[in-house]
């Protein structure tokens, strides 16, 4: 039997033998530190239907398929269950705040029709495939994240997807170290684009993006999204410090996301509702309901304080929207900033023109954490802490008085940890 054809016959794909459910395919990917073809009897001990291994050793049954990457199989099925299938796929990818969009957009379209969307943040070159996989006839429409940090790896991604519409966030300084600059990460975020309108396509996009509309050119099948009256779509949001606001003619209604940062992100999940014909009075209560949770943007209270939780990753143009945003706040303002990685040659640059920014803003105090502030030139409101100990014992000092405290730092600091 062909492996496909057992997937066919299964209840899904799994590739981790601790969550294996009754029928279900396990894929014996290999990593760094794991050799998924060790843990093939595990998995069919727990009530696996069969495996895709890449050792003739780990060939223990009839059910157990030899190939020669398990990694290239996996992506190579992902296309041809994708190619089964005829309801639109949309592409989505950014610099920030991808996962945000995909949230509100699989809630706002959920409302009237039936969506498949990336679980958590499994965006890259294995989880694109596995959300492929998980496609059925019951479904509508589906959302596939993409995420990135180098160019070329958006464009696998799309062989596989092959996307009828995209939707790219926001061109921002992430991934440096991969795309090699700025315009090395439009080059990369763009070949969703070069996908989509490939095949006639519909993007969607901000307004504010001009280098996304010149890489575009005279391509038609486009949507602007964005506060500014010139966009092709917008949304009456107003921003009360760090609340955003839905206006209409009788009242103000505030969402649950916050962060004037989040705004558009809001108006491009709204875009794409609209363009699969959703109406507004089914989307906007799913987006205005919508609360961030997994270290991204979540409000807290601890003690007397307020506590902005964006520690899910960072970079030089999230942190500055994290900042800006947060700045709205009143009263006495901390922050807590972990350092960003993958920014290469521009990390000592990056991070020092980050703390020269926050000398200029009504902060109370600024502490960083990680080894890529330790050489930075700090002014006296601002301390370098080099024991997350340490760090914590300073903020729950901090917390027993009024005041608002964002944290915020790429993945690797796990600054979640702070809050324990």
């Amino acid at each position: 039997m062909k492996a496909y054809e057992l997937f066919l016959l299964s209840s899904g794909i799994t590739i981790d033998t601790r969550h294996v459910y009754k029928n279900q395919l396990f894929v014996a990917l290999k990593g760094p530190n794991f050799n998924g073809n060790r843990f093939v009897e595990d998995a069919l001990n727990q009530g696996a239907i069969g495996a895709i291994v890449d050792e003739k050793e780990a060939v223990v049954g009839e059910n157990c398929i030899l190939v020669e990457d398990c990694l290239k199989y996996l992506q190579h099925m992902a296309l041809k269950h994708r190619e089964r299938f005829t309801i639109p796929v949309i592409g989505l990818t950014g610099s920030n705040g991808k996962t945000t969009v995909k949230e509100l957009l699989q809630r706002g379209l959920s409302s009237q029709i039936n969506v498949l969307a990336t679980k958590g943040n499994f965006n890259n070159h294995i989880g694109v495939p596995l959300t492929l996989l998980r496609i059925t006839k019951d479904h509508d429409i589906a959302i596939v994240e993409m995420g990135a940090n180098h160019q070329g790896e958006i464009k696998s991604y799309c062989s596989w997807a092959k996307p009828s519409h995209g939707l790219i966030t926001n061109i921002g300084k992430a991934h440096l170290e991969g795309f090699g600059g700025l315009e090395g990460v439009l080059q990369g975020k763009m070949e969703l684009f070069d996908a989509v309108c490939s095949s006639g396509g519909e993007v969607f996009y901000p307004y504010a993006e001009e280098g996304i509309a010149k890489k575009l050119g005279n391509y038609t099948h486009t949507t602007t999204f964005g506060i500014e009256p010139s966009a092709d779509f917008s949304l009456p949001i107003e921003i009360d410090g760090d609340i955003l606001q839905y206006c209409d003619r009788q009242k103000k209604t505030p969402f649950q996301l916050k962060g004037s940062f989040n705004r558009n992100n809001v108006i491009g999940a709204a875009a794409l509702c609209k363009h699969f014909s959703i109406r507004a009075e089914d989307y906007l209560q799913p987006l205005l309901e919508y609360s961030p949770q997994n270290n991204r943007s979540q409000y807290l209270e601890r003690n007397k304080a307020t506590i902005v939780l964006d520690a899910y990753n960072a970079n030089p143009s999230s942190m500055r929207a994290s900042i800006d945003g947060f700045m709205a706040r009143p009263g006495k303002k901390i922050l807590i900033l972990g350092e960003m990685k993958e920014l290469g040659e521009y990390s000592k640059e990056e991070h020092q023109a980050l703390v020269d920014y926050l000398q200029a803003l009504d902060i109370s105090e600024s502490i960083f954490f990680g080894d890529e502030f330790s050489q930075c030139v700090m002014a006296d409101n601002q301390t370098f802490y080099a024991n997350k100990g340490d760090l914590k014992e300073h903020l729950v000092h901090q917390s027993n008085n009024p005041c608002s405290i964002l944290i915020k730092g790429s993945r690797s600091c796990k600054l979640e940890e702070l809050i324990d």
